[in-house]
């Protein structure tokens, strides 16, 4: 049995919750799949983010009795859960683009060009429901966010921001470089279980341009 405890950084988060951080996100992911299949005693939920887990608790929990949690754990990082491919339609029509190709030095079609040529994976969810961050984005056209953030993105608002991709779950403020729109429902505000959100941590996808 691996002895987690000894790889991670623990910080406290409030009264009962444990904020975990390790650079491996595939550690991580594996540690929560560990934790809905072994349920620790007052174990009530956990978050996963870019590098952390955060662990909630019914009651608090001092930091050695989570250390003892974690190492009866058996994690396998080797295992994952299936994850899907999307091909999610884009029409490049965004406030954005003309702007976004101008600082990046390219033409508005050599930005959709690498935009839409990658392969993304979905990291996490997080900011708004079902918002995913997307690792994959090149290298040439990763871009600080916005100095000024719009007061509002779309829905399906297909953007980027420093070195990831994203599309925009809910209308809300954002200070992404917004470069299109996809009809693609990353999240249903009509349901209220996991079938709401459309991608999950680990799944896949490409962009793919729609003529208009």
């Amino acid at each position: 049995m691996l002895q987690i405890s000894k790889m991670l950084s623990l910080t406290p988060f409030g009264p009962s919750a444990w904020l975990v951080l390790h650079p491996d996100h595939s550690k991580l992911k594996a540690l929560g799949r560990a934790l809905e299949q072994e349920a620790p005693a007052d174990f009530v939920d956990y978050t996963l983010g870019y590098e952390s887990l955060l662990i909630l608790f019914r009651v608090p929990v001092p930091e050695a009795v989570v250390r003892v949690y974690l190492d009866s754990l058996t994690l396998d990082a080797s295992e994952d859960t299936a994850s899907t491919h999307h091909h999610i339609p884009v029409s490049y029509d965004g406030p954005d683009l003309e702007d976004t190709a101008k600082a990046l030095k390219l033409t508005c079609e050599e930005l959709i060009q690498l935009h839409s040529s990658a392969l993304y994976q979905v990291r996490f969810l997080g900011f708004s429901p079902g918002f995913p961050y997307l690792d994959g984005l090149p290298e040439r056209i990763h871009l600080p966010r916005r100095s000024s953030p719009r007061p509002r993105m779309n829905p399906g608002a297909v953007a980027i921001g420093g070195g990831h991709a994203s599309i925009y779950s809910i209308a809300s403020p954002g200070g992404w470089h917004w470069l299109g729109n996809t009809n693609f429902p990353v999240f249903d505000p009509q349901k209220n279980d996991e079938s709401a959100f459309a991608l999950k941590s680990g799944d896949t996808l490409t962009f793919i341009p729609q003529n208009d």
